[in-house]
């Protein structure tokens, strides 16, 4: 079975093993953009978005077709401080979503943001 990992922030291509972000490297072939319904909000110098489907807004990001999946989403879920596997006070939990493509659907995990957010951090554009 492939996975697919739909990324819209530090876990875009650009920062692939980046010292700064600290960002993994990551086993992934990028295929595609992609968008999905929801909010992005500025949570510290990283964005994090909140899935909602009524709100007629779009998260942009970049989707990936992982290798050695079971192992790539223990090193991202540890990056992101995320369940399923950080149990103790997450950021984020591993989602599976539909994310749309030019090329028409596709189901993604995506990391969502677990916290309270600063209505006054939203980025608008939905894209970091």
């Amino acid at each position: 079975m492939t996975t697919y990992l739909f990324a819209y922030g530090f876990l875009k291509t650009r920062f692939h093993g980046n010292r700064k972000t600290e960002t993994p490297e990551i086993k992934a072939e990028l295929i595609t953009n992609g968008f999905y319904p929801g909010r992005m909000f500025r949570v510290n110098v990283y964005p994090g978005v909140v899935y909602d489907p009524e709100c007629g807004q779009k998260v942009k990001g970049e989707i990936f077709k992982l290798e050695n999946a079971e192992e790539m989403l223990h090193v991202l879920d540890r990056y992101e401080n995320a369940l399923p596997l950080v149990l103790l006070d997450p950021d984020y939990e591993r989602r599976m979503r539909t994310i749309e493509t030019p090329s028409g659907p596709l189901d993604c995990w995506v990391y969502e943001y677990l916290k309270a957010v600063n209505p006054a951090t939203e980025i608008k554009s939905g894209e970091f």
